[in-house]
């Protein structure tokens, strides 16, 4: 049996976590900023984060916040870890960091080049969106009003239209040679969609 302290543990992902590591028979802590009686504030580090750490042998690493920060609670769990002996580092970080240039993911790379760095036996385990991400933009989208169009990424297709006539939209690339055309975002701002159910 190993002792193993889940960072983020009282989140989407750390609860589950948790619950899978002492089914399989491991001493867990759960460190969150709310959770006895390791109560931190990665960002802020100090005493209590060492007290967590005490005859830890592995961390696993999910608190992770979309307001920033990410980078300095790494640096100080990765400190806190060094001083406490622990053994192994495994970091839950998203697919595609290294490619999408949004600042969240370039800040979930930055965490992984500081456990790379570490000094500590790391893992870096990368997975995809979470069915309860998809769920809540959703869920979002449907309650805004039926005048609005919905969001549209900077990264995302526009649509071609011709500009003389009706005919319908090339879906996903510029018409033939020869028409007038010009760009319009695909949306449908006349319509309100209905709130998704899940099952």
């Amino acid at each position: 049996m190993t002792t193993i302290l889940v960072t983020g543990g009282t989140g989407t992902l750390g609860r589950l976590v948790t619950e899978r590591l002492r089914t399989d028979g491991h001493e867990v802590r759960v460190l969150s900023r709310h959770s006895r009686p390791y109560a931190v504030d990665l960002r802020e580090g100090g005493v209590g984060l060492d007290t967590a750490l005490a005859g830890v042998d592995t961390v696993v690493h999910c608190a992770t916040t979309q307001r920033g920060g990410d980078e300095r609670s790494a640096a100080n769990l990765v400190a806190a870890a060094k001083r406490a002996g622990v053994a192994h580092l495994v970091y839950i970080s998203i697919v595609g960091v290294d490619r999408v240039p949004l600042g969240y993911y370039r800040s979930k790379l930055a965490v992984e080049r500081l456990v790379e760095e570490s000094g500590i036996w790391w893992t870096v385990l990368r997975a995809t969106q979470f069915h309860d991400l998809v769920a809540g933009v959703l869920q979002a989208l449907a309650r805004m009003p039926s005048w609005c169009c919905p969001p549209v990424p900077r990264t995302s297709r526009w649509r071609w239209r011709r500009s003389r006539t009706g005919s319908p939209d090339w879906p996903w690339a510029p018409p033939p040679d020869g028409c007038r055309t010009w760009a319009v975002p695909r949306c449908a701002p006349s319509r309100r969609w209905p709130a998704p159910t899940w099952t």
